[in-house]
């Protein structure tokens, strides 16, 4: 399966994350993700993506523990800046092999290869699944889109981003002192 385009968006009237995959042949797979199965699952994916990260940066090198965040920042810098971000997803008339409505999903399996490509098996109470073999680059941006979407939640598993604090126009008074 080819992936064409990854959609995730926060559906506040179902308080979940609805993940969108479109292929390049048309076909349309839709998932929901639970805050339960995101509180467990957050961490995980952000270590694998790092770890592959990591494997595609090193091959051939040793890349030191200090600069390991500084080389996973830059891959996911590049990654995000490969990735298109401002295409519309298409959902217009597809294939639905998992049927009309999302699959609910209640376990994942991450497992990374040695070419540095991740498979996230997402499944349902019913064995229903979807495998997606992901490059180390689509890993970065599908976090980019679920941590967007968490942001959104307010369910506490990602920070928001800062606000920016705003500028005093005048001095404040000097601080006073009661005994």
């Amino acid at each position: 399966m080819s992936i064409h385009q990854l959609s995730v968006v926060y559906q506040t009237d179902q308080d979940r994350l609805l993940l969108r995959v479109r292929t390049r042949d048309d076909r349309l797979f839709e998932l929901w993700l639970t805050r339960r199965l995101m509180a467990r699952l957050w961490q995980p994916m952000q270590n694998t993506a790092n770890a592959a990260s990591l494997g595609m940066a090193s091959r051939g090198a040793t890349i030191l523990p200090e600069a390991r965040d500084m080389v996973t920042q830059s891959m996911r810098d590049q990654a995000k800046q490969a990735g298109d971000f401002a295409s519309p997803f298409d959902d217009s008339a597809a294939e639905r092999p998992l049927g009309e409505q999302p699959l609910l999903v209640a376990a994942v399996d991450i497992r990374q290869g040695a070419s540095g490509q991740v498979t996230v098996v997402w499944r349902d109470a019913q064995q229903r699944d979807l495998s997606l073999t992901l490059t180390a680059d689509l890993l970065h941006n599908l976090l980019s889109l679920v941590e967007q979407a968490l942001v959104q939640s307010e369910w506490g598993l990602v920070a928001p981003p800062a606000a920016q604090a705003p500028v005093p126009s005048e001095p404040s008074p000097a601080p006073r002192l009661l005994n």
